[in-house]
Formats: structure tokens, C-alpha cells, sequence
């Protein structure tokens, strides 16, 4: 019986490990160690010491000064990248570039609880279900990178959130969602 346990135990670990290494979505930090423009891809070493390869998405959004546009990268950016993943492969679809006017924002993922239209309150939780909530007052929503109004988000939606930092306080500057 033990063996069979401990056998079960190994098999489902295996499955565990392969389902969350075989894709879904991340948020990677780190500095722009080097940039190849011909094969759309950056090398970036992230805040722990290891180089990681990330291709560029074809549609892919780089935020440099609070502007969202398709500037290049350069070597020393620190930057936040929200990814696409694979078991071998990263693709960035987001890149903030923390520098200047940026550099105390960052980038959190999450699904949608509630928007409430007359206060302009938004609510989404982040990825280990912790519940925030932002005014939507100065801030933005694109759908399929379409600039939208907030009252057309669906509930349990995943969201990609640009976020200001002041202090302990955070102020949503955007929110991005990607429909199918």
C-alpha cells in the first residue's frame, strides 16, 4: 500500500510539474543585458542572476516613459515583460520600461471581480486571489489593444494591470485585457 501511495504521490508531482511548465502567462523583472533586432528577441537578467532569452510578440507593446508604443529596447533598461510561456519559449507581449517618469510602476495579472459604474471603481483579483480595488477615473482600458470603456469588462476576465507606485499606495494607470 505505502509503495502505491508513494507511486501516486510521483505520478501526480509529475503531472503537476509538467501542466504548470507547459504554458500559460508571467511576469518576469530584470535588466536588458543584450537586444538582437533581426531575431526580435532580448536577453534579460532577471532580479535572481539568471539570463533569460525572450522573443518579441510581433504585436508586442513596449512602455518607455509612460507612453505605450513600439520603441526599441536598449541595453541596461530595467524592465518589467509580461510573457506568453511555453516549457522552452517566452514571448513578450508587454514590456514596461521602469525608468524616468516610469520607474516606480509595475505590472500585476489577475481576473476581474466586479466593475462598479457609478463610483468608477474597479475590483480585480491578482494571481493568489488578493482582492484590490482602483478608481478608473484617470486611468485607461484597452481590449485587444483597442483603447475601451471600462463598463465593457466581463467579470472573471484576466486582466493585465499597469500600476503606479507612490509610497504604499498604487494608482492604476491601465488595463489591458486580450479577448479570443
Amino acid at each position: 500500500m505505502g509503495r502505491f501511495l508513494s507511486y501516486c504521490g510521483s505520478t501526480f508531482l509529475l503531472v503537476l510539474s509538467t501542466s504548470v511548465c507547459s504554458g500559460g502567462e508571467s511576469i518576469i523583472a530584470g535588466k536588458v543585458k543584450s537586444v538582437d533586432l533581426a531575431k526580435q528577441e532580448f536577453v534579460l537578467t532577471e532580479t535572481s542572476g539568471k539570463d533569460r532569452t525572450i522573443k518579441l510578440d510581433q504585436n508586442v507593446v513596449i512602455n518607455r516613459g509612460g507612453r505605450d508604443s513600439s520603441a526599441e529596447l536598449k541595453v541596461k533598461d530595467a524592465v518589467m515583460a509580461h510573457c506568453d510561456t511555453t516549457a522552452v519559449t517566452w514571448t513578450a507581449t508587454y514590456v514596461l520600461v521602469q525608468d524616468g517618469e516610469s520607474a516606480n510602476w509595475s505590472l500585476d495579472r489577475g481576473n476581474i471581480v466586479k466593475y462598479d459604474s457609478e463610483s468608477k471603481q474597479i475590483s480585480y483579483a491578482d494571481e493568489q486571489g488578493r482582492p484590490y480595488q482602483f478608481s478608473t477615473t484617470d486611468a485607461k482600458l484597452f481590449i485587444n489593444r483597442v483603447e475601451s470603456k471600462f463598463e465593457s469588462v466581463k467579470t472573471g476576465e484576466p486582466v493585465l494591470a499597469l500600476l503606479k507606485k507612490a509610497g504604499d499606495r498604487s494608482t492604476l494607470k491601465s488595463m489591458y485585457v486580450t479577448r479570443k
